[in-house]
């Protein structure tokens, strides 16, 4: 519809959102209604997002019931059906800070003392930093796309800063670390926490770190070069295997590897001699991680527990409590690409069947591990299988694995999630692809590039128009990942890779794309700009546009989202749609 600028959500657009999904209700509104209610159980199961140790007790985020949950010492202090993004504490003073949304990137801070919230700010707002009886934010400003610390309104920290950054600080006695990070790579900065005239470079890294702590005075890192490496004074330990996370613990360091995307805890000493592996007993990923120094808590996550918490004490890795859902069969497959081995899983269904969901993502060094996922659960236990791949770009396999799906690189993310659906049409399979965000453009790309391969797709939040990301909402943040439309030489490939450019006059499978209304991290625009090129041709394509943002909803709203996007899936293979 060439009269509609779809860069630019106006009430025009948002009428023709609203329009357009009532098409879609309307087309899939029988089976949603069968099915509703049975995808409600599997997204109100209760959750683990986050928990710190504090001094012998234990600050737990989670979901239950419903509702979003600050947990303190066992009882709830906070709970509400928005999302909580994040939670820090003041350690000294015994204040709780939490940062509350509806789904969009903007929201929020709230701090609670003595069950009384005492104060609040709006805005992008992405962790605190507890210090004297005060505080520094730190916010993101959207109109230039960079970050600062700040006190009492006062940028102290960040001027000069390139758009992307991100930075992120933490407090040891008197000093302040602050890790600010850009295109991949960390410069580390020191000072008094109360004088931020004091805060200098410490050190400069050629990759991304992550702070694991300071203590006697020694700063220790987890550098994410190559596999990773353990960082302290002068000592350095290589790993030969992926290392997803690290934590500084009383005898040494708790390192999270990766195997075929599976974590494996093992304890190491400050030399680096291996001292004990834990046994995992069936495959799992990380949800979140936190150390004093001493001790450590772990949660995980696997394909039908949507948390497992390990607690880490005396060289001993405990499970204190877990929620098992369902109980999932699979299989561990590869497929071979450009002289790699591409990892994926194959969730089985609970009946024998020929339909396949296949998930990618594919980028931002973001690894997809075994993981509770309440659409593929109700799949699953309905008689849909779902493969879930490991695709360069991620961090599956360190960070040459990262840069071979990068920039001009991005081809092999491509080709990769191809040639897994190439196999699964060859074992027989009838296959949907599924992405979400950068995962969207990965669907969105397949779904042009091999349509007669496809029995459909969904496309969920994605980047679609490449030649134009940068210029809309967060995507200046996402240069150093995809490239600069503003550089001729990116330019080239990116318009290769932009699935906007790549469709025809020709007829596609169904495709669901949905966006949500206050994304404002990945533009809506992305979206209806694919969904109405589609349309254009006559093509069977669907537009949901649901409340609340890139992150999400209240759960009432993700109910609504998860079932009609099931039922795409069911209608489809049963060719109703």
């Amino acid at each position: 519809m060439d009269s509609l600028n779809f860069n630019n959500i106006d009430e025009n657009i948002k009428n023709y959102m609203k329009n357009e999904t009532g098409k879609f209700n309307n087309a899939i509104n029988e089976e949603y209604n069968k099915i509703k209610s049975d995808v409600k159980d599997y997204v109100y199961a209760r959750r683990i997002y986050m928990a710190k140790i504090l001094d012998g007790d234990t600050l737990y985020l989670a979901q239950d019931n419903g509702l979003y949950k600050i947990i303190f010492d066992e009882e709830v202090i906070y709970s509400t059906q928005n999302i909580i993004r994040w939670v820090n504490f003041d350690k000294i003073n015994k204040k709780i800070a939490f940062f509350e949304t509806t789904g969009s990137d903007m929201g929020i801070l709230k701090i609670i003392y003595d069950d009384k919230i005492i104060y609040k700010e709006e805005g992008y707002i992405n962790d605190i930093i507890f210090f004297d009886g005060t505080f520094y934010i730190i916010k993101e400003n959207r109109e230039n796309d960079t970050e600062k610390i700040m006190l009492n309104g006062n940028v102290v920290f960040g001027d000069g800063t390139n758009p992307g950054t991100s930075i992120l600080g933490d407090v040891y006695g008197n000093k302040i670390i602050i890790n600010v990070v850009y295109d991949n790579v960390s410069t580390v900065y020191a000072g008094d926490i109360k004088n931020p005239e004091s805060w200098k470079i410490f050190k400069n890294y050629s990759n991304e770190v992550k702070i694991l702590g300071y203590k006697n005075e020694t700063l220790y890192i987890l550098n994410k070069i190559d596999y990773g490496t353990i960082e302290y004074n002068e000592n350095k330990i290589v790993f030969d295997t992926p290392v997803e996370d690290a934590m500084l613990v009383h005898d040494g360091f708790l390192v999270l590897h990766l195997n075929d995307a599976k974590i494996e805890p093992v304890l190491y000493d400050f030399s680096g001699k291996k001292i004990k592996e834990f046994t995992m007993d069936i495959p799992y990923g990380i949800i979140a991680s936190d150390s004093d120094m001493e001790n450590a808590l772990i949660i995980l996550s696997s394909f039908g527990i949507s948390y497992s918490i390990y607690k880490y004490k005396n060289s001993n890795l405990e499970n204190i409590g877990k929620n098992i859902v369902s109980e999932i069969k699979y299989s561990e497959n590869f497929i071979e690409y450009n002289n790699k081995k591409i990892h994926y899983f194959v969730l089985k269904s609970n009946n024998k069947s020929d339909n396949i969901l296949v998930y990618g993502y594919g980028g931002f060094n973001i690894s997809v591990t075994p993981s509770y996922n309440s659409l593929f659960v109700f799949l699953i236990n309905n008689g849909v299988n779902v493969a879930v791949c490991n695709l360069p770009g991620g961090g599956e396999y360190g960070e040459e694995w990262h840069k071979f799906g990068m920039k001009e690189n991005k081809i092999n993310v491509y080709n990769s999630f191809k040639s897994i659906i190439r196999k699964l049409k060859d074992e027989k399979y009838n296959v949907i692809c599924y992405g979400v965000s950068n995962g969207g453009l990965l669907s969105a790309y397949t779904f042009t590039d091999m349509p007669d391969e496809l029995n459909g797709a969904i496309i969920g939040n994605p980047v679609i128009d490449l030649t134009v990301f940068n210029k809309l909402l967060a995507g200046k943040y996402w240069v150093g990942e995809y490239g600069d439309p503003n550089n001729p030489e990116d330019m080239k490939y990116l318009r290769k890779y932009s699935p906007l450019n790549k469709i025809e006059n020709k007829k596609y499978p169904p495709a669901l794309i949905y966006s949500r209304i206050h994304d404002d991290r990945v533009h809506p625009g992305h979206a209806l700009k694919f969904y109405d090129k589609l349309k254009e041709y006559n093509n069977r394509s669907y537009l949901m546009i649901s409340s609340g943002g890139h992150i999400g909803s209240q759960l009432s709203d993700i109910t609504k989202e998860i079932a009609y996007i099931a039922s795409f899936v069911m209608l489809v293979f049963e060719n109703k749609i």
